[in-house]
């Protein structure tokens, strides 16, 4: 999150200095125009993959792309001398000046960034179970008390199937997860953590996984 706040400043800045100084740049501006709207294309697409809990493989490949879009259409208000663009480039970008202000002085301001990053942070840690399955930690949610394990199986090659195993317990600052026992209805975790809850360190996990698969 602080990387994030960082590059949010920095291009907000520059965007803000090209429109008090009115640079003119076309084909620095026709470039970005084309970054933010396949950008865009790709988190609509990782939107719809999400619905049916589905992520691209890689560890940050859709941060990269939510972050790209961001920082593009940032960039973009500044840069475009197009009133459709222009519009359209503020519907994000005003939001965000608003927001980063407030967050200098109320911590609340910080939920607007939080709300919006969440479906695009990266997992905490990701430990291989077998050739086909991963177990990620994961932000358990904006009400959660702790972090979130979360199963995912490859599928077709570029996509992650997720299958969501717990998110109900009160652990935070998972680093590790050794897998004990793997099968379709008897899964068994040893889960190491910063050791700041009841919870022993590490902890053997046996989560519920009737209904998963």
């Amino acid at each position: 999150m602080t990387t994030f706040i960082v590059l949010i400043t920095i291009f907000s800045g520059i965007s803000l200095v090209l429109i008090l100084k009115k640079y003119d740049f076309p084909k620095l501006e026709k470039v970005i125009r084309k970054i933010s709207f396949y950008s865009l294309i790709g988190i609509l697409i990782c939107i719809v993959l999400l619905v049916f809990d589905f992520r691209p493989k890689g560890k940050y490949t859709t941060s990269i792309i939510g972050l790209t879009f961001l920082l593009s259409t940032i960039l973009l208000f500044g840069l475009t001398k197009n009133s459709l663009t222009k519009i359209l480039s503020r519907i994000l970008t005003i939001p965000i000046f608003i927001f980063g202000i407030l967050s200098m002085f109320w911590e609340m301001g910080f939920v607007f960034f939080y709300l919006i990053t969440l479906p695009f942070q990266p997992p905490f840690s990701k430990s291989e179970i077998n050739a086909n399955h991963n177990v990620e930690v994961r932000v358990g949610g904006f009400f959660a008390c702790g972090e979130s394990l979360v199963i995912t199986k490859s599928e077709f090659g570029i996509l992650d199937k997720q299958h969501y195993v717990g998110n109900n317990f009160y652990m935070t600052g998972i680093d590790k997860i050794e897998t004990l026992e793997f099968k379709e209805n008897d899964v068994e975790f040893l889960i190491y953590h910063d050791g700041k809850t009841e919870f022993e360190n590490p902890y053997k996990y046996q989560p519920e996984m009737k209904n998963v698969w």
